[in-house]
């Protein structure tokens, strides 16, 4: 991912006010914010007007780069009925803070992979004339776009230009946890990443419950985030990096703070990622942390009370010298 943009998602101020949260995203240096549609409809119904909301917004040069979540896009009934009510909102949404970089959009869909093709060609071509993009979240355990596997076939299906996928870092861990299945998605057709990190193993059985509990900042759990980069780096995604850290722990901090925990965690993963160059047998780090790291989660697995050299040697990574690691 060439870009440097990093958003601050709604869910990691998910408590916040409105002006609170984009002062935060201000203070840490974020370029915009996300934004969920049924808060928008929340504020609206506390009688806070558009100008109001693109007032603050104004005042701390932030945008709304991404709105979350579309649904039943490709369903009947009650869940149709709130899809249309929700491209209602995405209209007043554009007219108030401009068309976003993307909308997400989430699953389930009923039927089979044509009627999900026909439902999300549908938002496409109806955000196309909005000037904006749609990206499916896939997500294991809680819909039937559980692998970015799934989420692909449903986009080349539809055929939309503007149509691509939301590659949130927790669902590609917590499920199949496959850089060559991410990379065999074209790169052009990643529209959004979500970065945040967690641990090995699930704090709370249920996933939704683990997933809008437990994430970390960047840096600080147990993902391979440095290979999770650079797998999209090889795949030439450039796109704005919202940072997505769903955390009970950080919702009790001060906004400010969390935001800048959030955002100094992202870009020190960042930097770690991409301070690594390729070599012929393999990647090269000065940073003996990060290759650590990886082939600690990666290779090693459960393995303990066994030193890594051979691993560290297998893939072709170098430690600097005099450095001893250890799983414990």
């Amino acid at each position: 991912m060439t870009s440097g943009e990093l958003v601050l998602s709604h869910y990691s101020m998910r408590h916040a006010s409105f002006r609170d949260r984009v002062q935060a995203a201000a203070s840490a240096g974020f370029s915009g914010i996300g934004l969920k549609i049924a808060e928008y409809e929340r504020l609206s119904a506390q009688g806070i007007s558009d100008a109001q909301l693109s007032d603050v917004l104004a005042e701390d040069d932030q945008r709304v780069v991404e709105y979350e979540a579309v649904r039943g896009w490709a369903s009947t009934g009650a869940a149709h009925e709130e899809y249309l009510q929700s491209l209602d909102t995405i209209d007043r949404m554009v007219e108030a803070f401009g068309p976003p970089h993307h909308v997400q959009v989430i699953g389930p869909y009923e039927g089979d992979l044509d009627d999900a093709a026909e439902g999300f060609a549908n938002v496409c071509r109806w955000l196309d004339d909005r000037g904006s993009r749609a990206a499916i979240e896939y997500l294991p355990e809680m819909s039937n776009i559980p692998d970015a596997v799934s989420a692909w076939d449903i986009v080349r299906a539809a055929a939309a230009d503007n149509g691509g996928l939301c590659v949130d870092a927790w669902h590609h861990f917590r499920g199949t946890d496959d850089f060559d299945e991410l990379a065999s998605v074209p790169g052009e057709r990643v529209i959004d990443v979500q970065l945040n990190d967690g641990l090995l193993t699930r704090q709370d059985p249920d996933y939704y419950t683990d997933c809008t509990s437990y994430r970390v900042v960047p840096g600080q759990g147990d993902f391979d985030l440095v290979g999770f980069i650079r797998t999209l780096d090889g795949m030439g995604v450039d796109v704005p990096i919202s940072i997505e850290v769903i955390s009970l722990e950080l919702d009790q901090l001060p906004p400010v703070e969390a935001a800048r925990r959030i955002a100094d965690g992202a870009r020190s993963v960042l930097a770690q990622a991409r301070a690594i160059s390729r070599t012929d047998k393999g990647s090269r780090t000065s940073d003996p942390d990060v290759s650590a790291s990886s082939i600690m989660h990666r290779w090693c697995g459960q393995r303990r009370g066994r030193t890594i050299p051979s691993a560290v040697q297998e893939c072709g990574l170098h430690l600097a010298p005099g450095r001893s690691w250890f799983i414990q």
